[in-house]
């Protein structure tokens, strides 16, 4: 059995014309004959698309040709190659480039290519979004072995050519983010006084996360760089991500503005940041945004607490004025003043554990015996901590109101985001090392397509913060028809 699959395009001002694109020839006599397979449907697609850029570049010389003055026929210079990559294969193209016309206002004698007009790039904006929405979740040399696998693509696809045009599309991102701002809202007074109140804060969790670095800077040093991840959460709507490398962001606060702004928050927000305390994320909420409100992570107090209560529990057995049962008692007195947002009486807990442990210490050294190593960790982890409780004393709340009241106290979602962010893309089964640059431009793809943010535009341009849209058929545009006894090809079978 045979089947010609046919092309009929109609113009108004033309006949209409039937091209063949592809021929199946075979018998149906096993499971494998039915249907089309992967090599004829991209055979098949890679032959329409040929004939499809073809002739509506062809259509688009034709209307270019004339002279807008004169109307004449602008005289041809001759030909060079182009390449037109696209999903659905590449196309070789022969740019004409022609002379400008003497009634035009032009430098005589100067040439010009009319194709560059339309294709400003020469890769289609649709093959762009696919290598960004796939490498987002994906190795680059993956993504071409699967592009490869279900589309007519280049065959010399390779992933440092996936990679150049992921970065680019990341480039374009962060350009059409816009500069960054020196005040928040930048908004007119009118605008903020005739908006409606602000409602419920949003919740902005930070949390920090290692990459491992191409680069080591130091002998002996591991090369590993942090990335800072973020997600936002309003009272009504869908939870956004956002992620940066801080020494390469130059606009984090216009990062934020525009995720508040997809969340439809602004023009007054109000916005509570939750973090770990740690050194690297402690900065960052008056950084980002000054009227917000910053306050430490409970699961990360509770925590230091319960290994600080695993280190003294090894105290037992050992001949020393201080009891184990006393340390432990007096840990949940420190917990319970944490707990109630009393930070000064959690802090003279901890300093008189310090120093009872210290005056034990002190006199196993006076009295020539051992000191017992135990208590030589608990001092120094409860140093450790008291430092940390003392550098994070303003973002210490009362988490038992607000836990009374279902107001978030954990950054549990903000640890699930550097995971989905982070890990499963660069750390855990794909063990690569990146630079501080490519690093953060992969995370504004993947950050954009974890927030349903990337999509191809139909306007001409390329993968960007656009919804698609439907493109209009105008009267003079070429229609286009696989035409079918049933649906859509025309199939002639013999």
């Amino acid at each position: 059995m045979k089947f010609t699959i046919q092309m009929l395009i109609e113009e108004s001002d033309q006949l209409p014309l039937s091209i063949p694109i592809h021929c199946i020839e075979r018998p149906c006599e096993r499971v494998e004959d039915v249907g089309l397979h992967v090599g004829e449907t991209k055979a098949l697609l890679g032959t329409l698309q040929n004939h499809v850029v073809r002739n509506q570049l062809a259509r688009f010389l034709d209307t270019r040709r004339p002279c807008g003055v004169c109307h004449q026929p602008r005289a041809l210079k001759g030909y060079h190659s182009l390449q037109f990559r696209t999903a659905f294969g590449d196309v070789a193209l022969k740019s004409p480039r022609w002379y400008w016309c003497a009634c035009e206002a032009r430098p005589p004698k100067t040439t010009f290519s009319p194709l560059a007009q339309v294709l400003t790039t020469h890769t289609a904006p649709e093959l762009e979004f696919l290598q960004a929405k796939w490498a987002a979740h994906l190795s680059f040399g993956a993504v071409a072995d699967l592009l490869q696998d279900v589309l007519p693509v280049d065959v010399h696809l390779h992933g440092e050519t996936v990679r150049g045009h992921v970065f680019a599309t990341a480039e374009r991102l962060e350009a059409e983010l816009g500069s960054e701002q020196a005040h928040f809202d930048d908004f007119s007074q009118r605008e903020i006084e005739a908006s409606p109140d602000a409602g419920a804060p949003v919740t902005v969790g930070l949390d920090g996360g290692y990459v491992r670095g191409r680069d080591k800077k130091a002998p002996g040093a591991n090369g590993c760089f942090e990335v800072i991840a973020g997600k936002s959460i309003p009272e009504d709507g869908n939870a956004k991500v956002f992620a940066l490398v801080r020494p390469i962001d130059q606009k984090p606060r216009r990062r934020l503005h525009a995720v508040l702004a997809a969340q439809g928050v602004l023009p007054r927000p109000r916005v509570t940041f939750l973090s770990d305390g740690g050194d690297s994320v402690r900065s960052l909420p008056g950084f980002l945004h000054p009227r917000s409100e910053h306050m430490l992570d409970w699961f990360h107090i509770a925590m230091r607490i319960e290994q600080l209560s695993q280190t003294a529990r090894g105290v037992s057995g050992v001949d020393v004025n201080i009891r184990k049962d006393e340390i432990l008692h007096q840990l949940q007195r420190i917990k319970w003043f944490l707990w109630h947002g009393n930070v000064l009486s959690a802090e003279d807990t901890v300093i008189n554990l310090l120093d009872d442990i210290d005056d034990v210490q002190a006199e196993l050294d006076d009295a020539d015996r051992q000191n017992h190593a135990v208590l030589k960790w608990l001092s120094r982890a409860m140093t450790e901590f008291n430092g940390y409780i003392v550098n994070n004393r303003p973002g210490i709340p009362n988490y038992g109101e607000r836990y009374r009241c279902k107001e978030r106290i954990s950054t549990g979602f903000v640890e699930s985001t550097i995971n989905q962010l982070v890990a499963k893309r660069m750390v855990k089964k794909q063990q690569m090392r990146w630079t501080p640059r490519g690093a953060h431009l992969l995370l504004q793809i993947r950050a954009n397509v974890l927030n349903g943010d990337l999509a191809p535009r139909s306007d001409g341009g390329t993968p960007g913060l656009a919804s698609p849209r439907r493109p209009r058929w105008r009267p003079d545009t070429p229609r286009i028809w696989l035409h079918s006894s049933l649906l859509l090809l025309e199939i002639v079978c013999r």
